[in-house]
């Protein structure tokens, strides 16, 4: 059974711009997705959120014939994007209100999300709101969200060292 994680907006950031420190994370996790080994959530939120070249702070729009690559990346088979509905949208602003460590909507819902598919681990490069509710935020299924930045899984019986950022 393939592993189930979920990217936010960043992930496909760092993935889709080569940010330094991010891209050989989010490669490691894209060449499990690509053979069969993991899947990949994200919420369609992100459509709308990967339009820029950074993710925190202001950032210069990619251009619209950028755009193509964005919407290359997003429509993959190993991507599984999931509709925000009011179930969603309620769940991301009681999220809010009780981990006021998430400050932004954006962020809350991609929390909401996550937890609403009891993915095995949500994977972000969000330290200002994701990372510190590792472990804090409960799944549907009533465990705890593993929130950590993105990793791959050496096969077994194969040496793989992923670079951790430190």
């Amino acid at each position: 059974m393939p592993r189930r994680v979920y990217w936010d907006s960043c992930t496909f950031l760092g993935l889709l711009n080569q940010e330094p420190g991010s891209f050989n994370h989010c490669r490691a996790v894209w060449s499990e997705a690509e053979s069969d080994r993991t899947l990949i959530y994200t919420s369609f939120w992100t459509f709308a959120e990967v339009y820029k070249a950074k993710c925190e702070g202001p950032g210069k729009p990619i251009s619209e014939l950028e755009d193509g690559r964005i919407t290359q990346l997003l429509r993959q088979p190993w991507i599984r994007p999931v509709v925000v509905d009011e179930l969603i949208g309620v769940a991301a602003r009681g999220l809010m209100r009780l981990h006021t460590y998430c400050k932004k909507p954006s962020d809350g819902v991609h929390l909401a999300t996550a937890c609403a598919l009891s993915v095995d681990e949500m994977h972000t490069f969000d330290g200002s709101d994701l990372l510190g509710l590792d472990g804090k935020v409960l799944r549907a299924n009533g465990t705890p969200l593993k929130i950590c930045v993105p990793y791959g899984v050496p096969r077994k019986g194969q040496l793989d060292f992923v670079e951790d950022g430190r």
